[in-house]
């Protein structure tokens, strides 16, 4: 956390709320912020689109697997993180948060011209811009959050994160609306031959960064951090215990931490190397499914709008299920959690491709949601209570390297 004392108008302004109002103001800006981020699990939706447009008008040697590496560059933005908690630290936490969702939206609606000049332009914009400005502000926005509640990490983090997870079930049926009202049938290699729709798919990326910037500008309000070295403090537990000093109108002195390690000494400790592992098996499976799971279920699915609110109920339970997931490790342990969560993706994945045979009910996109909901609450948790508080931002963006590591597979 920023040790400088705030000077922040909104901060000073929440003060006049209850410690539970003042949350509640902070969480539903760091949410709003987040729907804009978690556009990023719509690329799966939006594939067989820009592979369609980029084959007929951009370059005829594009197609699904050469696209893979947009979210291969979105996803990878770690870098990003760690940019991101050096930016707060020095121009602060709203500012850095502001930059990181200018270049995300920015990266968006480029996309428009990029889109109809060549793959790489495009693979800047919306892959490295769209990256880079959500790594900046998605760990800061999670950061300012754990500022106000630092004693409920994992429930706090869930439910920004469900905001993150909750995104595609707006977007991507909205994306298939615009792109596809008539529901027009792809060919059997997933790609669609309908003039019309084709047409529109570079209007889509202006018109979603539009309403992307809207909610972020919105959101920005309420990023801040806490006064005068406070954090506010909310009583969740059954017996009301308090075991810190709680000071005037529901605030707790953090000055005093137990521990609060930089970026060079967790380096140095096995919990990091082990958390390091982990992380990046969970994001491997999760980021394959992510984006190619319509790309599958098309090959026996030939109902686009079907696919579009499967995947929004899908989603919708993603976001549900990283709240569980959150007071889940507040309440037992991230190991005891994360283990469940594996399980049940192991079992999921592996009986994956006899999904065919049951048709298209029988396509489990909720159940692996909600497991793949688990890599976003748990280890954002983790990371706070193994290295500290202090340099939170900076420590996840360490962390996240791990999906670097995919790029290599």
């Amino acid at each position: 956390m920023d040790r400088n004392i705030s000077g922040d108008v909104i901060a000073k302004y929440l003060t006049n709320f209850t410690p539970l109002t003042r949350l509640l103001f902070v969480i539903c800006g760091a949410v709003l912020i987040h729907l804009s981020l978690g556009s990023y699990h719509t690329f799966g939706n939006m594939l067989p689109y820009i592979a369609s447009y980029m084959k007929n008008y951009t370059d005829s040697s594009v197609n699904h697997e050469i696209l893979i590496w947009i979210p291969t560059f979105q996803s990878c933005f770690p870098f990003a993180m760690v940019i991101g908690g050096l930016l707060s630290s020095k121009l602060g936490l709203r500012f850095a948060t502001s930059l990181g969702c200018f270049i995300m939206a920015s990266g968006v609606f480029l996309s428009y011209w990029t889109i109809q000049i060549s793959f790489l332009a495009f693979l800047i914009t919306y892959g490295m811009m769209f990256g880079l400005g959500q790594g900046i502000a998605y760990v800061l926005t999670i950061s300012c959050v754990i500022n106000w509640a630092p004693k409920h990490v994992g429930l706090v983090s869930g439910i920004v994160a469900a905001g993150f997870g909750f995104s595609s079930s707006i977007f991507a049926p909205l994306q298939t609306i615009y792109l596809n009202p008539l529901n027009c049938k792809p060919t059997v290699s997933a790609y669609f031959t309908d003039i019309d729709l084709v047409r529109r798919v570079p209007s889509a990326f202006y018109i979603f960064a539009i309403v992307y910037a809207i909610m972020q500008i919105i959101g920005l309000i309420f990023i801040c951090n806490p006064i005068n070295l406070v954090c506010s403090y909310l009583e969740f537990s059954k017996n009301n215990e308090r075991d810190d000093e709680v000071l005037e109108n529901g605030m707790v002195d953090l000055r005093e931490e137990s521990i609060s390690l930089s970026p060079s000494e967790i380096l140095k400790t096995s919990t990091f190397l082990w958390l390091f592992c982990a992380l990046f098996c969970c994001s491997f499976y999760g980021n394959m499914f992510y984006n190619l799971y319509k790309t599958f279920g098309e090959t026996f699915i030939d109902d686009d709008l079907f696919m579009a609110y499967a995947f929004s109920i899908a989603s919708m339970c993603n976001a549900l299920a990283r709240i569980g997931w959150g007071i889940l490790t507040d309440q037992i342990s991230f190991q005891k959690s994360l283990s469940i969560a594996t399980l049940l993706a192991t079992v999921l994945l592996l009986t994956m491709p006899l999904t065919p045979k049951g048709g298209k009910w029988l396509y489990f996109m909720n159940l692996m949601l909600i497991c793949l909901a688990a890599t976003h609450a748990l280890f954002i948790t983790a990371s706070v209570k193994c290295f500290g508080t202090d340099h939170k931002s900076t420590n996840y963006g360490c962390l996240i390297f791990s999906t670097v590591c995919i790029l290599f597979f």
